[in-house]
């Protein structure tokens, strides 16, 4: 009887591991998927360097880096990944890129006004949005830039931002990248400030300097609240809403456009070498028939 009793209790302690083991998977899995990493691309300045597409579908942080190579890399181009929601512009380039991620501010929403309008719909400056599953912010802010700078305190954090504007006004090479680590919701609204104060400041300048500056905002944020906003704006916007799944993005236009109008220009270039060689005069090889003439004088 002791036997059973004792195998009966290591069945039941095993089975009570199983399914908090099982659980503790679970949780781990919700939390993952109730979180996601939204990239705000604000374009100032001159502008047309990038262009908002019909797509809606997610990305990875391999895509975000390929369209960031493709839109500020001059020395690594690479085309973006098809599907994106934005796009770079073929023939207008931005003269800086600059990317501020901001950790930890789906924690203090209601603090960060600013960032949180940025990463919603209808805010000014804003050309698209670029949603990555998951709380990838650092890595995101890694892939833009080997040297970028990673912060803690909210001060140092606004002193970068505002030298970054002053070199991105002046022309950037490659990307610039600085994140926050937000641990409170008193360094979440500073920092939010002085978000708002570096974007006024660069907006300003850009304009000023006929140049075309884009800003690549990274937050995490909550994907329930996303989705909410989503289904309200498409709730609103149904009835004369002008989608169309058929429609063409500026990307696709423009490649059409330049492919098209090359094969063009080679087919009637060709067309005219054929009729060059077609209306050429029949004349016979002096060249060839002199020789010919001198061998047969010496024979």
């Amino acid at each position: 009887t002791t036997h059973w009793e004792e195998a009966a209790e290591n069945t039941n302690t095993t089975t009570m591991k199983s399914i908090l083991s099982l659980g503790l998977c679970a949780a781990a899995a919700l939390s993952t998927t109730s979180a996601e990493t939204t990239v705000a691309i604000l374009e100032f300045g001159k502008g047309g360097s990038v262009h908002k597409t019909t797509s809606t579908n997610s990305a990875t942080p391999s895509a975000v880096s390929s369209l960031w190579n493709a839109m500020h890399n001059t020395r690594r181009k690479s085309p973006p990944n098809a599907g994106m929601s934005v796009v770079p512009d073929i023939f207008t380039k931005a003269d800086a890129g600059v990317v501020v991620g901001i950790h930890g501010a789906e924690v203090f929403v209601s603090a960060m006004p600013t960032a949180m309008a940025l990463v919603g719909d209808g805010a000014e400056n804003v050309v698209g949005h670029v949603h990555v599953a998951g709380q990838v912010a650092g890595d995101l802010v890694n892939r833009a830039s080997k040297d970028a700078a990673s912060i803690s305190e909210k001060d140092e954090f606004g002193r970068h931002l505002q030298q970054t504007v002053e070199r991105a006004v002046g022309g950037l090479e490659e990307m610039e990248a600085v994140s926050l680590v937000v641990d409170g919701a008193e360094s979440a609204a500073e920092a939010d400030a002085q978000l708002g104060r570096m974007l006024a400041s660069l907006k300003e300048k850009a304009v000023a300097s006929g140049k075309t500056v884009v800003v690549h905002l990274v937050v995490e944020e909550q994907t329930r609240r996303r989705l909410q906003e989503e289904n309200e704006q498409n709730y609103n916007n149904n009835a004369d809403s002008g989608y169309s799944y058929g429609q063409k993005t500026m990307y696709e236009i423009q490649t059409f456009n330049v492919i098209t109008w090359t094969a063009v220009g080679l087919v009637v270039l060709l067309f005219m070498v054929m009729s060059a060689f077609i209306g050429m005069p029949l004349m016979p090889d002096t060249l060839l028939f002199g020789e010919a003439g001198k061998m047969a004088g010496s024979d």
